[in-house]
């Protein structure tokens, strides 16, 4: 039988930034892109956010593969169930190290607010990355997505001191009528205060169904 053994390795990771980081700035986003995504894709997604004034920056999961056979376009992702609890600690140290080196100084030096939206699979990352990391948020939005179910939320003080949304959708063709009454009682039954949203739709996400559900 092989024994399977661990080294801790440095490697490049990736980002995207929209607008400017300035006395001008209105706000800070970070968008958690979903599974097959890429980030430089998933943040034009928001990018008329910039023109009203917010800073926008999108990582990109540590691991990257060809959506369909062995080559074409390119997708990347956050975990599988392949060594998962390594992943997870490579992520949400990988997004801890650009939180604190790129994002909070700026935030401090101009008196910016931060907000998190993670979509689809980005919902679990983000929530794992506020749990389990030390990063703080004030405002933290999950968007047709799952928050992560084997953390433990009651004693994450970030979680209890940001500002939580939960977002879904009406047709989402990956969960049931009852996921957002579950998910939302993940939260609750922790001890988190969250406001639930529903909107006209599928598994998506644009700045129109943001500004509708009253996130900006």
């Amino acid at each position: 039988m092989p024994t399977e053994n661990h080294i801790t390795t440095t490697r490049t990771a990736r980002y995207f930034t929209i607008g400017d980081l300035n006395s001008s700035t209105k706000d800070i986003w970070i968008f958690i892109h979903g599974h097959r995504q890429l980030a430089g894709d998933f943040i034009k997604t928001f990018e008329e956010m910039s023109e009203a004034g917010s800073f926008l920056i999108a990582p990109e999961g540590l691991m990257r593969f060809y959506v369909k056979g062995d080559s074409g376009d390119v997708g990347a992702s956050w975990m599988t169930k392949e060594d998962r609890d390594n992943d997870i600690k490579d992520y949400v140290n990988y997004l801890d190290k650009l939180f604190f080196e790129i994002i909070e100084p700026k935030a401090k030096q101009y008196n910016l607010k931060i907000n998190a939206l993670g979509f689809s699979q980005g919902s679990a990352t983000l929530s794992r990355w506020i749990a389990l990391g030390k990063a703080k948020i004030d405002k933290a939005v999950f968007w047709c997505g799952s928050i992560a179910h084997d953390v433990d939320y009651s004693v994450s003080e970030n979680f209890k001191q940001a500002e939580i949304h939960q977002v879904f959708a009406s047709n989402d063709p990956y969960y049931d009528s009852s996921f957002p009454k579950k998910q939302a009682e993940i939260l609750t039954n922790s001890g988190i205060k969250t406001s639930s949203h529903i909107f006209t739709g599928g598994h998506e996400i644009s700045v129109r169904l943001m500004r509708e559900c009253g996130l900006i």
